[in-house]
């Protein structure tokens, strides 16, 4: 069996106040006493935590109070809570069942927005936690679907005071005409589990035919701004066309003539570059070699200078020699019987230094003598190459002046032609659109087929209407109501007949019970079929019918069907049912007349008294006042 979603508490908290604060058990949970005690304000504050708009009634006793804590247990039984501020906005999400934020957690942020494309809003949340998460509703006749959100499935978990009085079906809660087929497919994928993806969009003939007109009138407009452009005398397409192939072809041969002007200048361009880089590099190695060459002949110069000194010395030695071995000049000794010699050794040494050097100096001058002559050649052949690059450049330039004309004009006439083709192909394009409007046009203009018997099935079917009938039924009969052997789903108004009476056209209070009925049979309904249901009811004052009319001035005195009612003990069999299907989904029942003894001993049962110093006065704690007078019933 589906499981649903449970409620465990609903807190108020503030700075410096005390929490206000419910608690829920499985099954049935009754909350009844006095008049302006905070009943209804429950159900309010209840139905703005599952994602409601609407802002919380502005009353003086919550002023002091900021954010609302709803813990629940979810269909896989794990223990959350639902954040969100008084003032309203997003949600937020905590593990556990908690009254104030836990330290270090952020939490889970929730949009308040519905978006079935994101996982990040409340709606999704909850859809995905009770299986509903993707389905589709058809808002029209014409098919145009919606996303079903949590909120369309919220007047079957909260129904106020208001509604549950209300003539108008419970099916179409909203009232509003527009909404009324997406409301019936609601209905329908509540009881059937079956949405509406598989129906195929139309549109309304009548929008379709104003659509179709103003579709025609506008391509109209278009094809007359298009014939401005081609002007009164324009040529015929096929003349267009012919003149746009021998532009092409006249593009062609142009084409050829102008690359091979453009390959010759590329061809030059590319020839001057790499001429011009050999002169760069031949004038580069002609300077190193004269550099080269003028610093071999300052090293030959110091060769030959070093060798006439060397000469010179070798020269004097030879001299001096000569004369050591002589008698002496002033005494007439002979060489052997002179006593001082003057450096004859030293002098001899010195001779054959200088010989040996100047022959060394020899061997290297002669080497430098070859390297120059080699330098000297290779520069000699470099400044004839040199030359000849020079001239070759020279004359590429010449030949680049003489091409470049030539491929001016070249270029020139290719690019009128090409101009020329671009007007001519604009010219067939207006062409073109012309004649897709055109087919576009008659494409449009045909009368609409009108078939009968294609109306888009909304809502439940025959067989589930019976079979929902029935369980209708079965809680009337439950609950000891008259006539509950007979009841009908009437798919016209979309409600309930009992003994052949509209639902409608009864008493506030019979109303109030039957609308009662009808949301839970919806519950029991979907839990036998095994089919989603969100698993929690609010009936706010169901039991109308057992009001004290001196009390409640508000709704009048009793009818004759209201009377007959409270002469069955109905009450005291509602409340028993529900009790007995607490294993079904949870149930909450505000009230202001006592439940039965029965009732309070065995269920949890909460009452707001209305007085400061008896009970619980209200939903929030008394301030220093005798009795609560400004919260909302």
């Amino acid at each position: 069996m589906m499981k649903g979603i449970t409620l465990r508490h609903l807190a108020f908290t503030g700075p410096d106040v005390e929490t206000a604060n419910l608690d829920f058990v499985n099954g049935l949970n009754v909350l009844y006493g006095a008049s302006n005690t905070g009943k209804s304000f429950a159900l309010k504050a209840l139905n703005f935590m599952f994602g409601g708009s609407v802002p919380l009634p502005g009353i003086e006793q919550r002023v002091d109070y900021d954010a609302l804590w709803m813990g629940l247990v979810l269909p896989d039984g794990k223990h959350v809570t639902v954040y969100r501020a008084a003032s309203g906005g997003a949600f937020k999400i905590f593990d556990g069942l908690l009254t104030s934020t836990p330290s270090g957690e952020e939490g889970q942020l929730l949009q308040a927005q519905h978006d079935a494309k994101r996982p990040d809003n409340l709606s999704q949340y909850l859809l995905t936690k009770i299986g509903m998460s993707g389905k589709v509703v058809a808002k029209n006749m014409n098919g145009e679907k919606e996303s079903l959100s949590f909120r369309n499935l919220a007047p079957y978990m909260f129904v106020s005071e208001e509604t549950i009085i209300s003539e108008r079906s419970p099916v179409l809660f909203s009232g509003q005409v527009i909404r009324e087929t997406a409301e019936k497919n609601i209905f329908k994928v509540l009881l059937t589990g079956r949405d509406d993806s598989a129906v195929v969009t139309t549109q309304d003939p009548k929008l379709r035919k104003a659509s179709q007109t103003a579709q025609i009138a506008l391509i109209d407009e278009w094809i007359a701004s298009l014939k401005d452009q081609l002007g009164e005398d324009a040529p015929a397409r096929e003349a267009v066309q012919k003149q746009l192939s021998a532009l092409e072809d006249a593009l062609n041969s142009h084409h050829d003539t102008f690359k091979s002007r453009l390959d010759i200048i590329d061809a030059l361009v590319s020839e001057r570059r790499r001429t011009a880089d050999m002169v760069e590099a031949t004038s580069a190695r002609l300077l190193e070699l004269e550099l080269t060459l003028s610093r071999f002949a300052k090293l030959a110069a110091i060769y030959t200078s070093d060798i006439q000194r060397l000469e010179a010395l070798e020269e004097g030695g030879y001299l001096l020699m000569a004369i050591a071995g002589r008698s002496c000049p002033v005494c007439g000794a002979p060489a052997d019987a002179q006593i001082h010699k003057h450096g004859a050794e030293e002098i001899a040494r010195s001779h054959r230094a200088a010989a040996a050097e100047v022959r060394k100096i020899s061997l290297e001058r002669r080497d430098l003598e070859l390297t120059q002559q080699s330098l000297s050649a290779e520069a000699e052949g470099l400044r004839r190459r040199l030359a000849n690059a020079e001239t070759e450049l020279v004359k590429i330039e010449r030949q680049l002046t003489d091409a470049r004309p030539q491929e001016a004009l070249a270029r020139q006439a290719y690019e009128a032609l090409s101009l020329r083709k671009s007007e001519v192909d604009a010219q067939l394009s207006v062409y073109d659109e012309c004649a897709r409007l055109e087919l576009k046009r008659s494409q449009l203009d045909v009368p609409l087929s009108r078939k009968k018997g294609e109306k888009l099935a909304v809502g439940i079917d025959g067989p589930t209407a019976f079979e929902f009938s029935k369980t209708v039924q079965s809680v009337l009969s439950a609950w000891n109501f008259p006539d509950a052997a007979n009841v009908r789903f009437d798919p016209l108004r979309q409600d309930i007949e009992v003994g052949g009476k509209e639902r409608a056209a009864n008493g506030k209070g019979v109303r109030a019970i039957l609308h009662a009925a009808f949301k839970v049979a919806t519950l029991i309904y979907c839990r036998e079929k095994n089919l989603p249901h969100p698993g929690i009811l609010i009936l706010d004052t169901p039991l109308l019918t057992y009001r004290e009319p001196l009390v409640q001035v508000k709704y009048g005195d009793l009818e004759p069907d209201e009377i007959a009612i409270q002469a069955t003990g109905l009450a005291e069999k509602f409340y028993e049912h529900l009790a007995s299907i607490s294993h079904l989904g949870q149930f909450f029942i505000l009230e202001n007349a006592d439940p039965p003894l029965s009732v309070r001993v065995g269920q949890n049962v909460e009452i707001f008294t209305g007085m400061a110093n008896v009970g619980r006065s209200g939903f929030f704690p008394p301030r220093d006042l005798p009795v609560i007078l400004s919260l909302a019933a």
